[in-house]
């Protein structure tokens, strides 16, 4: 099957998923964080700890320091199970992320199921774009030892539409929406980068197969994961 098959099935599937009532919705969002979780379990050596994915994403939505302490008691479980300080960090690390970094979605959700249909649009389109103009057009490397075909023309090409469609489509005032869209897009681009240096150190292209040519569901939701907590705080800010 095609990249771009694959893309559309990907993305009908997102959009069924927003349009779910909210407790559907955070129960996809907890089976997203097990799958995400699975995949960097597997990849880093840290056997079940995908388990404990929901839980904290649970907590998180109760608080994030609720969630942060689970981690934290994970964390300390896992170190002390492997007596390894490297174990320690790992677990610390796979257990609030993705959890409580999805767990932002959901609250988008809960103010406005609109305004996470903007988040994800948004980053569709910069994917798109900055794919195809980069493959096209890109000659100027970005930050090649993190992600060697990315370029300057390909992350331009992708930000400028995809903040260009955010500022218009939010229900704030001009400025302000764009403020939103220029910080919100570039911390997704920031989160396809960190994943990218995971993946770097660890010697890999994708995280797994499981979604075609788009890696795993660590690869295909990096930028939507990591810039979810910014988004909320912004647009609560706007409230």
């Amino acid at each position: 099957m095609s990249r771009e098959a694959h893309g559309v099935i990907i993305g009908i599937s997102v959009l069924i998923a927003i349009s779910l009532p909210p407790k559907l919705f955070l129960v996809v969002l907890m089976i997203l964080s097990f799958l995400i979780a699975r995949e960097l379990t597997t990849v880093l050596n840290l056997k079940s700890l995908h388990y404990f994915s929901p839980a904290v994403l649970l907590a998180g939505i109760l608080s994030p320091a609720v969630a942060l302490t689970l981690s934290s008691l994970i964390a300390l479980y896992y170190g002390y199970k492997n007596w390894n300080l490297e174990a320690f960090f790992k677990a610390f690390f796979l257990s609030f992320y993705p959890p409580l970094f999805l767990t932002y979605l959901f609250l988008v959700k809960e103010l406005e199921t609109n305004l996470l249909l903007v988040y994800i649009i948004s980053f569709w389109i910069n994917d798109v774009f900055a794919y195809y103009i980069g493959k096209n057009f890109g000659k100027i490397p970005l930050f090649p030892k993190l992600s060697p075909k990315k370029t300057l023309e390909g992350f331009l090409g992708g930000y400028i539409p995809a903040v260009a469609f955010m500022s218009l489509a939010l229900p704030f005032n001009a400025f302000y929406s764009l403020f939103v869209a220029l910080l919100t897009v570039l911390l997704g681009v920031v989160g396809d980068y960190f994943k990218s240096f995971i993946k770097r150190q660890l010697g890999i292209k994708d995280f797994s197969n499981i979604l075609g040519r788009h890696g795993g569901f660590t690869d295909r939701f990096d930028d939507v994961v990591f810039a979810a907590p910014l988004y909320y705080l912004l647009i609560q800010g706007a409230r």
